[in-house]
């Protein structure tokens, strides 16, 4: 069985899957208008409220907009860095739990991020925006991994090999602390920090049902802590030092 999982195929196969729904998304937007004009950036909004997951298409019974969202993606950067992390991140669940249960996490993870921005999007935001994107799914497979393989070095964000584990609770302080900023309307952002954190529980749990040990607890005991503590650590090195980390933290992961 080990043979199965020599190569990551799964994961190649979802990074090239979001490449191509991209590029169909901009000879959809060049069909209505020039690269970039008014014409193509309405034609992209429209696709992207169409096969984007809100409260008005699910009421509208665009149940497949759970699944059509993780695919699309909004520009470029948001693509690149996604497939990015899905690659480091996609190769070790799949290589490790195989492709079944890197799917089940990867879907699992995307379609709770949606419904975690959809329940937040009734306090903060408009109920009427959709959100796009793969990740809440690559945030529930970084989940997964931390507690599965929190010792595997990766090269991302950076070419410089880190322990997953280390990346992964930057990402979580990172999103925690954005969405605090965003919450207390100290900052604006297009970001649906509430989905990553959704994802990333949803995979963190998986993780924990495969890594049932001492070392699993001890790293969910851990990012417990850092999820209490991070908003009042923001308060206190702002108070003290004038530098606000958690909005510099959240610009160098975007």
């Amino acid at each position: 069985m080990k043979d199965l999982y020599k190569k990551p195929s799964l994961t190649y196969f979802l990074i090239t899957a979001c490449i191509l729904v991209f590029f169909l998304e901009i000879l959809y937007g060049l069909q209505k208008g020039s690269f970039g004009d008014e014409n193509f950036k309405n034609a992209l909004k429209t696709l992207f409220n169409d096969y984007g997951f809100s409260l008005q298409n699910l009421l509208n019974g665009k149940y497949w907009t759970l699944l059509t969202s993780i695919f699309i993606h909004v520009d470029p950067e948001h693509l690149i860095l996604n497939m990015l992390a899905l690659f480091f991140f996609g190769k070790v669940i799949e290589m490790s739990l195989g492709r079944k249960k890197f799917l089940l996490i990867f879907i699992t993870s995307a379609i709770v991020g949606n419904l975690a921005f959809l329940i937040s999007s009734f306090f903060i935001g408009s109920l009427g925006t959709s959100v796009v994107g793969a990740s809440a799914a690559i945030f529930g497979i970084m989940g997964t991994a931390m507690l599965v393989k929190p010792l595997e070095f990766v090269f991302y964000p950076y070419l410089i090999p880190v322990p997953l584990i280390l990346v992964a609770v930057l990402y979580t302080l990172s999103n925690i602390g954005s969405f605090f900023l965003v919450v207390v309307n100290l900052e604006e952002s297009n970001i649906s920090y509430i989905a990553h954190i959704g994802g990333l529980a949803t995979g963190m749990l998986f993780g924990f049902r495969e890594e049932k040990s001492k070392k699993g607890f001890i790293i969910l005991l851990l990012l417990l802590i850092i999820l209490i503590l991070s908003p009042f650590i923001w308060v206190i090195i702002k108070y003290l030092e004038g530098f606000n980390y958690i909005v510099a933290l959240s610009k160098f992961f975007r």
